[in-house]
């Protein structure tokens, strides 16, 4: 009877524990950067961190003294030299700009397609550029906690549940309703202003936030956003990103698609529209034999969805 009695006690104790998980408060808490986070995930999530670590977000701003962070040749480049170079901005999939340790935009960009220097304009990144490729800046002392795309970019600021990680949680993307989780993606994958019109990404906006108090938005939304098909239904943001032209068969590999897709692009569309179309080749019989969904409806890779010729 003792026995029950205790496996009881213990049973209610975990329940009422549960049930007093709360969420951070975002806007109070600190952020403490990545590192820390994969610290105790790196275990129990293995694989998300792996993937995260090898994705383009954790690399979207990097020292130019990291290893391997610049890809530009400068022995061809006459706009300005290496040595100027305090900060890389992308991991050179298509392109790679540098900045200044005054956060400059130089003057000239690396093509990694045709491997030469392409002229850039000259802005100044911290209004520009830095919010999106930084974690936890602020605009208003040009000091960010982290280079890169860290976990709290999407899930938040992680200072009070390091503190108190079995009672206080960060944001859970999965769990926010669909126009929100669009949002995370949209605070950085969208072309716009603050309400200042003074940068290029949002100021003081953080997960869960309504992001129209704090950006205006230049692009329309597509029917799929109005839908509830949100960023991470078809791509997976922990994959690492594959060439374009590439299907994943190393097991030490995370994700096996391009463009961190969680699915081919055409198994990805006709999971929702195959009561419309039955396959490709009887929507589009014309169409080259290489093509996908993507091709005429995503030229260029826009996320606007519109119909051929409209």
């Amino acid at each position: 009877m003792k026995r029950y009695v205790s496996v009881l006690l213990v049973a209610i104790s975990t329940i009422g524990l549960m049930a007093a998980v709360v969420l951070a408060d975002v806007h109070s808490a600190a952020y403490k950067g990545s590192k820390l986070c994969i610290m105790c995930h790196k275990t129990p999530n293995a694989a998300i961190v792996k993937g995260y670590q090898k994705s383009p977000h954790s690399k979207a701003m990097q020292a130019a003294a990291d290893e391997g962070a610049i890809v530009g040749d400068f022995a061809s480049n006459t706009a300005f030299k290496k040595e100027d170079v305090a900060f890389v901005l992308g991991i050179g999939r298509h392109e790679q700009a540098y900045l200044d340790a005054k956060y400059q935009v130089l003057p000239a960009t690396w093509d990694v397609k045709s491997k030469a220097w392409k002229p850039a304009k000259v802005v100044d990144g911290a209004t520009q550029c830095i919010g999106c490729h930084t974690t936890g800046y602020n605009a208003t002392t040009k000091v960010a906690i982290q280079n890169g795309v860290g976990c709290e970019a999407c899930h938040g600021p992680g200072g009070e549940h390091v503190g108190s990680p079995k009672t206080i949680s960060v944001v859970k993307p999965g769990a926010l309703k669909p126009e929100q989780s669009a949002m995370l993606c949209g605070q950085c994958h969208s072309v716009g202003k603050d309400p200042t019109e003074k940068c290029a990404f949002p100021i003081g906006y953080r997960p869960g936030d309504d992001l129209v108090k704090f950006f205006v938005d230049g692009k329309p939304k597509s029917k799929h956003s109005t839908a509830g098909v949100t960023c991470v239904t078809c791509h997976d943001p922990h994959n690492e990103l594959l060439n374009p032209d590439e299907t994943n068969k190393d097991p030490n590999k995370i994700g096996k698609y391009p463009n961190q897709l969680r699915k081919p692009v055409n198994e990805l569309c006709l999971g929702c529209h195959v009561e419309k179309i039955k396959d490709l080749a009887t929507h589009a019989p014309s169409a080259p034999a290489d093509a996908t969904c993507a091709t005429c409806h995503m030229p260029e890779g826009r996320h606007t969805f519109a119909k051929p010729g409209a």
